[in-house]
């Protein structure tokens, strides 16, 4: 079926359409008004034809968007489906290598030099007992740097304790305080290097 909304009313004077005219003619319709009764019922039937071709029209296009309806929904469940089942292998994953996602801590990356006191120091700041500034000084941090824990550390000395009773304690524990200068005999300038970093290990 055409679109009646693009039909042109034909012209019913025209000798194609004699013989209908012809039919409505009598005493009282001329051939002139015989034509006009022709146009205007060409025009009334192409109204409702037109009337019908736009519901039609809206009907298929109902159709079609309901159609383009389910498929989005269809295609939205499909990919919400997808979603949970990539969530639940992740976390799965997460489960079986925690090591592999832990979170990594958004710190700037230092851009000085770390100091690291001996193990002897460090293990008197921990306890909370009177540590020699020497360990901070630049000097005591070479000694410390140079110092290998994984020699030492299986190492014993045998120190007697506040009892009086001898123990047995790993070397790393202990100093040989021969070299290590007292806070009172440092420099000015070993005092300074000292007491800031006594203050970051602190």
């Amino acid at each position: 079926m055409n679109d009646p909304n693009l039909a042109v009313r034909p012209d019913f004077s025209s000798d194609d359409f004699a013989e209908a005219r012809l039919q409505l003619t009598s005493d009282t319709v001329d051939d002139g008004q015989a034509a006009r009764i022709l146009a205007t019922l060409w025009d009334i039937q192409n109204a409702k034809d037109i009337r019908r071709w736009n519901a039609h029209r809206e009907e298929e296009d109902q159709m079609v968007r309901a159609l383009a309806e389910q498929e989005a929904e269809e295609a939205a469940q499909k990919q919400r489906r997808l979603c949970e089942e990539a969530e639940a292998a992740l976390a799965e994953e997460r489960k079986k290598n925690k090591a592999k996602y832990a979170p990594v801590p958004d710190i700037e990356v230092p851009s000085g030099p770390v100091n690291i006191p001996a193990p002897y120091a460090t293990r008197k700041l921990k306890k909370g007992e009177y540590c020699e500034l020497y360990f901070f000084t630049n000097d005591g941090l070479a000694e410390a740097e140079a110092f290998n824990p994984s020699v030492d550390d299986e190492a014993l000395t045998l120190l007697k304790a506040d009892n009086g009773q001898h123990i047995w304690v790993p070397a790393s524990n202990t100093r040989d305080k021969s070299s290590v200068i007292r806070d009172e005999d440092l420099t000015w300038e070993q005092f300074g290097e000292a007491s800031v970093r006594l203050l970051e290990a602190m």
